[in-house]
């Protein structure tokens, strides 16, 4: 069954939103919330010539826990992203554009468009993009950061399954005006088949199945809005082969660890802007590691374990 779609979703109700934008498609989306904002038109889908390459800006390798490869381009006021499964997008931020791939993997064309080319637009916006997994709890959010395969997908799984609301489950939108609040994007998990052994996911239904990893749309009554929720804490996602443990980290040590999960563009203005930014949020949220070891068995805990220590000191 890997890339074809399990179950048809029908899409919310106009206006949908995802990161704060308010989403115009012709095509279905599995993803959205409700709400209002930005306008955001996305466009095809189409075939796309590629740019010169000249105007490479940056380039993604693969690497262990991330298999992406990409390149994006720019020709000034757009961008051209190319990934390797040979699609391209073109987003037009100031437009408020997204112009899509022609492709028969609906669901996964969805899921790389909230990656790098939604985080460009809200990126132009005045947004920072993290990679990290974020959930609801007691009306505030919490972010979980760290590279692959430290179980960002699965604890976040972990947090739905327990009954919080998923706000974004591998790449958040965080703004920062006055106190820092994270804005929700797609209602998607996309979880590893040896993790769906153990993990029973009420409230969410399968959309695709791809390789190892299944996907699944949140409920349409468990997803929300798009509203920003207050940032009460990051959470950096550590191996131990011991028990839980959590402890804090000092602002000025966690600006590193904040600064290496931040998508960022390579121009002078964007890394003074995203420097701030996060140096901003290591002084005003409290930055904590988890400690733990990737045992199913030991989710529950984990889970009251981050709520019981990360809420109480948010």
């Amino acid at each position: 069954m890997d890339g074809r779609v399990v179950e048809e979703i029908a899409p919310a109700e106009s206006p949908a939103a995802c990161f704060g934008f308010r989403v115009r498609s012709p095509l279905p989306l599995q993803y959205l919330r409700y709400g209002d904002g930005d306008a955001l038109d996305l466009l095809g889908p189409s075939f796309h010539h590629p740019p010169d390459q000249s105007a490479l800006l940056v380039e993604w390798l693969p690497r262990p826990g991330r298999p992406l490869h990409a390149r994006l381009y720019t020709d000034g006021d757009r961008y051209h992203l190319w990934s390797s499964g040979d699609e391209w997008f073109v987003i037009d931020p100031r437009a408020g554009s997204i112009l899509l791939p022609e492709t028969h993997d609906v669901v996964g064309r969805e899921e790389r468009l909230w990656g790098i080319p939604a985080a460009l637009c809200y990126l132009h916006r005045g947004d920072l993009p993290l990679h990290a997994a974020a959930v609801q709890v007691e009306g505030r959010a919490m972010l979980f950061a760290g590279p692959g395969r430290y179980g960002k997908t699965t604890l976040a799984a972990a947090f739905h399954a327990a009954g919080y609301r998923l706000l974004s489950e591998d790449q958040s939108c965080v703004r920062y005006t006055s106190a820092p609040a994270v804005i929700p994007g797609p209602a998607m998990l996309r979880v590893r088949r040896d993790v769906l052994k153990d993990l029973r996911l009420p409230g969410a239904q399968v959309v695709a199945e791809q390789g190892e990893r299944v996907s699944f749309a949140v409920d349409t009554a468990a997803r929300g809005d798009c509203r920003p929720v207050p940032l009460a804490s990051v959470v950096f996602l550590r191996r131990s082969a011991e028990d839980i443990r959590l402890e804090r980290i000092p602002p000025a040590r966690s600006v590193p660890d904040l600064w290496a999960v931040t998508f960022r563009l390579p121009t002078p203005t964007d890394l003074h802007r995203c420097f701030s930014a996060i140096t901003s949020i290591a002084w005003d949220v409290p930055v904590w590691n988890l400690y733990r070891p990737l045992r199913a068995e030991d989710l529950q805990a984990t889970v009251k374990r981050v709520v019981a220590t990360c809420l109480a000191d948010g």
